[in-house]
C-alpha cells in the first residue's frame, strides 16, 4: 500500500441528547446553625433546601398551637432566616414548604430550643399578704426560664424546694415570713 493511501478518515455523528427532569420539590431539609444547646443572645440561622426543577416558592415558618407564621419566602431553591439575638419566645418548631408548577412538598419540623436564665421572678401570697394569725395561705413563686429553674421557698431559719409551677400551702401561720 502506497504511503498517501496508509490514512484513513471516518465521520461519526454522536447525538446529545439533554434530559431535564421536571416534578415537585424534593429532597427538603431543614437546618439550624449552629447546631447543638442554644442560648438566650446566640445568633441563630434556620435553613431551608430542596431540589426544585424548575425553581419553585419555599416558605419557612413557624408552627405553634396557635398556627403557622411564616417567617421568610423566596423564589427559588433555598431560603433562610436569622434570629438575632435568639431569645426564649424563639423556641419551637420550624417547618419548610417548596412549591412549583408540579406540586407541593413540606420538610419535616426541626425544634429550636433557647436556654434562658431564670428571670421575672414574683411571689405571690393569698388571699394577701396581710393575714391573720391561724390563717391559711397559699404562697407561689414564679419564674421564667428553659429549663425549668429550681425555686426555693425560705422562711427565716428553713429552706423548702419547691417543683416549678406548683405553690406551697401554708396552714396556721403563726410567726416569720417567707421570703424567695
Amino acid at each position: 500500500i502506497p504511503e498517501e493511501h496508509q490514512t484513513r478518515e471516518t465521520t461519526e455523528i454522536v447525538n446529545v441528547l439533554f434530559i431535564s427532569l421536571t416534578g415537585p420539590p424534593r429532597n427538603m431539609s431543614i437546618m439550624v446553625s449552629p447546631a447543638g444547646q442554644l442560648k438566650e443572645g446566640d445568633v441563630v440561622t434556620i435553613s431551608c433546601l430542596s431540589d426544585t426543577v424548575p425553581a419553585g416558592r419555599m416558605v419557612l415558618r413557624r408552627v405553634s398551637e396557635d398556627g403557622t407564621t411564616e417567617l421568610n419566602s423566596a423564589f427559588g431553591s433555598s431560603t433562610s432566616v436569622t434570629l438575632s439575638p435568639a431569645v426564649l419566645a424563639h423556641s419551637g418548631r420550624y417547618e419548610c414548604e417548596a412549591s412549583n408548577q408540579y406540586g407541593t412538598e413540606t420538610s419535616a419540623t426541626v425544634h429550636v430550643s433557647v436556654r434562658a436564665p431564670p428571670r421575672n421572678t414574683t411571689v405571690e401570697v393569698f388571699p394577701s399578704s396581710q393575714v391573720h394569725e391561724g390563717q391559711n395561705i397559699t404562697i407561689c413563686c414564679k419564674t421564667v426560664s428553659f429549663p425549668a429553674a429550681r425555686v426555693t421557698l425560705r422562711k427565716l431559719g428553713g429552706d423548702r424546694e419547691l417543683i416549678p409551677g406548683q405553690c406551697h400551702q401554708r396552714p396556721g401561720l403563726r410567726d416569720g415570713s417567707f421570703h424567695h
